[in-house]
């Protein structure tokens, strides 16, 4: 293979405020040969015209091709994603969501080549959690256990790990060409979740998800997967998801079926309190924290125990 083959930056986007960051971040990159792919999938206010200029006015030669596709309404991120996939002509295809930015300007050349090096079909890096200012690293992810779990090349332990929860991002993982062409897009089945079947299909029929102990990305808070937020569409997915990609390779259904349920319970809860908080912040009454105590007892003790830990700051709406 071809030491530097062209390789493609996919970047969705849907009203996504810092979207000029992640495609300054996609130029700045020093990788030779880059095909960059922007899907926006029915944006209110996106400006197609200003983003090829910007594009146009700040590329360098490194960047051989570029194309911003407009979806004319909302279909979710499952098919933006698709959009995307069916129009990229990289032998490898990186994810940059529009609210994020990559770690470095040489993370894409270090990770097609540590890709090329393990003839990998698909690799999973590091991110590293920002708040939304970019300004204050908040941790690092996977977890010690779950890069053990990578670390063993074992498809059925990963399989096993998944159930409990994703841990395998879009944010994060790159295909290669060949990967899609054996294994085909993302299931359109979902309306707005992608890895996560993608991770748990892949891992069910054998398929080794390579671990790269790099940060590949610096990921924005927040997000239609984030449990502050209540979405509706995402809720769905979620229950499909446990229908048709876990349940039925499960023995201890029931057991999976308690442990959704309860998780279903806390989102839901985290939901409510995040949007108290929101007003209360808002109304720069911090001393009212405490009664959420009563109504909230688990997630504003995490609140509190970040605050006094100086890991959290609050800012007013």
């Amino acid at each position: 293979m071809d030491r530097y083959p062209l390789i493609t930056v996919l970047t969705l986007s849907y009203n996504s405020t810092y979207i000029y960051e992640s495609i300054q971040s996609v130029l700045e990159q020093s990788y030779p040969h880059i095909e960059y792919i922007i899907v926006d999938d029915g944006s209110g206010a996106f400006c197609q015209d200003e983003i090829c200029a910007y594009i146009k006015e700040h590329k360098g030669s490194n960047l051989e091709d570029y194309q911003v596709i407009v979806h004319p309404q909302n279909l979710g991120t499952v098919k933006a994603s698709n959009t995307g996939l069916t129009h990229s002509h990289g032998a490898y295809i990186f994810n940059l969501a529009a609210d994020d930015v990559f770690f470095d300007p040489d993370v894409l050349i270090k990770w097609t080549q540590e890709m090329i090096r393990r003839n990998s079909m698909i690799m999973t890096g590091r991110y590293a959690v920002y708040d939304e200012k970019m300004t204050e690293c908040k941790g690092l992810g996977p977890s010690d256990e779950e890069v053990w779990i990578l670390e063993s090349k074992s498809p059925k332990k990963i399989f096993r790990k998944l159930i409990n929860a994703n841990f395998i991002y879009g944010c994060c993982t790159a295909r290669s060409r060949l990967l899609i062409e054996n294994y085909g897009l993302y299931d359109e089945n979902y309306r707005l979740i992608e890895d996560y079947p993608a991770a748990l299909s892949l891992s069910r029929q054998g398929i080794v998800i390579d671990y790269w102990e790099q940060p590949v990305v610096k990921y924005r808070q927040g997000g239609v997967s984030s449990p502050w937020r209540f979405n509706p569409d995402y809720e769905r997915d979620s229950d499909k998801i446990l229908r048709r990609e876990i349940l039925p390779y499960v023995n201890l259904k029931f057991y999976i079926k308690l442990r959704y349920y309860f998780w279903k319970l806390k989102r839901s809860q985290d939901s409510r309190f995040a949007y108290e908080y929101s007003q209360i912040c808002g109304e720069k009454q911090n001393v009212k924290v405490i009664f959420l105590l009563f109504r909230y007892p688990i997630p504003t003790l995490r609140i509190l125990k970040r605050k006094l830990s100086g890991k959290y700051k609050t800012t007013g709406r």
